[in-house]
């Protein structure tokens, strides 16, 4: 079965005003995590850092220009 964990979160960019371009973001997740199938829906009573023991971290690249 494919689980999608779904995460709520913040992200903030930082703007650069002289170059007029975005020069950093960050993602900062939250604690509330819901989890579904592949068909989109929820799955019940599943703990994904149970099942998985890694990390997957959350990189987000910058834009490019």
């Amino acid at each position: 079965m494919i689980v999608e964990k779904i995460t709520v979160g913040f992200v903030i960019q930082e703007f650069d005003t002289k170059t007029k371009k975005f020069v950093s973001q960050e993602f900062i997740a939250g604690d509330q995590v819901d989890y579904e199938d592949e068909n989109g829906d929820p799955v019940k009573g599943l703990s994904l850092e149970a099942i998985v023991k890694e990390y997957l971290p959350f990189d987000m690249v910058q834009p490019t220009e």
